[in-house]
């Protein structure tokens, strides 16, 4: 019977290093993505990420040799400390990140703090499992569960935790994991001076974390309040990213990623400088016109007023955007439902994969991607992707791309124009300012020489809020500091705009 008790024991304390693994690496993966989500530049915010906890496992590590008495109790008071750090540790951040200008230190205090309550684990669990065995079989199924247990963990955490639970559940879920572990272990492990009131701390944690998942939604709700001025009418996590509507009176805007997209008070502006000038460089009918990106509809809204426009293909990588932009009543309104429209073709998926597939030849092709904060996006302004850009327009073919604050971001801005500068004949920058967004810019390109007067007769269904010729001609020039500046060309090999992006607007006041 004692055999078969300590084989039992075993068992679980083995199963215990696979499951605490898999959270290390959760905590671990949790807090990188919420860094990058606030910080933008993933390159940089997942290696400090890895290497300060790492390190800090490293410390955990060493400073258990000088845990000598009740390493079973001392194990679960780490567990149960752990679940409640490193659960609460992405709401607490969430929460700080509005008003604390330490924030990035805080960062690395939890990163610090859960590196070193992880360190702590496997050598713990090694000494406990000493007695049931050899230490070099110890050792082999020890490691051997800890890195399954990890790559697990790097599974689970992009593919089924992050996507259907976000950040704030996704820690919560973990840290309660945690004390569960440390609950079973109290409960089928014998150790000496084992009591009752063993049970306290773990139970009393683990019913404040259950509480917090049961109410996740509210508690999102209350961090989403901090870090938005208006009210918040709707908030879902797609796979890609977090949309977030706002409404303080008539004014309606999204955010992705934190990040504002548009406010329903301005952004024509924004628009109609997008659209106009390239739509309306070459004269005549029949214009087939690509939009990457622009999920909110409001590019193709702007588009469908124009009767040489044939046909619109939106391409789209998020369907949570799509399904918003055409079933969500508030926003269907606002871009005039023109995702329904007949000339328009929408398709769910990547730009980049479309353009290296598409053989077919448009007129235009407007890009309206979110700005370069990360490697991931400004792959979308490099070299590579405009001469797939080229590849996909006619001969006299126009590209528009926003290209983010030419003032705020003027490194960023002219990077773009430099770029595209490598791939097309003719360039012509030009901004305007949008009141939610301050100065904005844009570039346009072709391999046939552009004019600085649109030509437009009465082909226009509506009246400009905005556009004009005079004003056109207005956004071709450039103050002195925004003015141009020379830059290194963006590449797919040296994604050099991010960093031209994050420092602009670190150092803006905008």
């Amino acid at each position: 019977m004692k055999i078969n008790l300590n084989k039992n024991e075993q068992r679980i304390l083995l199963f215990s290093v696979f499951v605490l693994s898999i959270c290390g690496i959760i905590y671990e993966l949790v807090l990188a993505s919420l860094a990058t989500y606030l910080f933008g530049n993933p390159v940089q915010q997942y290696s400090v990420t890895i290497g300060v906890f790492l390190s800090s496992m490293g410390l955990g590590s060493y400073l258990s040799r000088f845990i000598i008495k009740n390493l079973v109790k001392t194990f679960i008071i780490i567990e149960v400390t752990l679940g409640l750090i490193g659960g609460l540790s992405v709401i607490i951040l969430n929460y700080l990140f509005s008003f604390s200008p330490s924030f990035y230190l805080l960062h690395l205090f939890f990163l610090i703090v859960i590196g070193t309550l992880v360190g702590l684990e496997i050598p713990l669990l090694t000494r406990i499992l000493k007695k049931y065995g050899a230490l070099k079989d110890i050792l082999s199924n020890v490691l051997t569960l800890d890195y399954i247990g990890g790559l697990a963990g790097s599974l689970l955490f992009p593919l089924l935790l992050f996507p259907f639970l976000g950040r704030f559940l996704t820690s919560i879920t973990v840290g309660l994991v945690n004390i569960i572990v440390s609950i079973i272990v109290i409960a089928k492990v014998n150790y000496p001076e084992k009591k009752i009131s063993d049970y306290v701390f773990p139970v009393i944690s683990a019913a404040v974390m259950a509480l917090l998942i049961f109410n996740s939604h509210w508690l999102t709700a209350f961090i989403q309040n901090k870090m938005y001025y208006d009210d918040i009418v709707f908030s879902k996590r797609s796979k890609y990213q977090e949309i977030v509507l706002t409404r303080n009176g008539a004014d309606l805007r999204l955010y992705l990623d934190g990040s504002l997209q548009f406010s329903t008070s301005d952004e024509y502006r924004y628009h109609e400088m997008l659209i106009f000038p390239g739509l309306f460089q070459r004269e005549g009918s029949g214009k087939n016109v690509l939009v990457l990106g622009g999920g909110d509809g409001l590019a193709v809204r702007e588009l469908l007023k124009s009767k040489s426009v044939a046909s619109v293909t939106l391409v789209e990588l998020d369907a949570l955007m799509i399904n918003l932009a055409m079933n969500n009543s508030t926003i269907s309104y606002i871009n005039g439902n023109s995702l329904a429209e007949p000339r328009v073709k929408v398709i769910t998926g990547d730009a980049y994969d479309f353009l290296i597939k598409n053989r077919k030849p448009f007129d235009l092709i407007i890009a309206d991607f979110p700005d370069p904060h990360d490697e991931t996006i400004a792959k979308l302004y490099t070299d590579q992707f405009f001469k797939l850009v080229k590849r996909s327009l006619r001969e006299d073919g126009v590209f528009v791309t926003q290209s983010t604050s030419p003032l705020s971001a003027r490194e960023a801005f002219w990077c773009i124009n430099k770029t595209m500068g490598k791939v097309f004949k003719h360039i012509l920058p030009y901004h305007t300012y949008v009141p939610s967004f301050g100065s904005w810019g844009f570039n346009m390109a072709s391999q046939v020489e552009l004019t600085e007067e649109p030509v437009f007769t009465g082909k226009y269904k509506g009246e400009f809020r905005y556009f004009s010729v005079s004003v056109f001609k207005s956004a071709l020039c450039f103050p002195a500091d925004s003015g141009f500046i020379d830059t290194e060309v963006n590449t797919f090999n040296k994604p050099v705009l991010y960093r031209y992006y994050l420092k602009g607007w670190k150092n803006s006041d905008f």
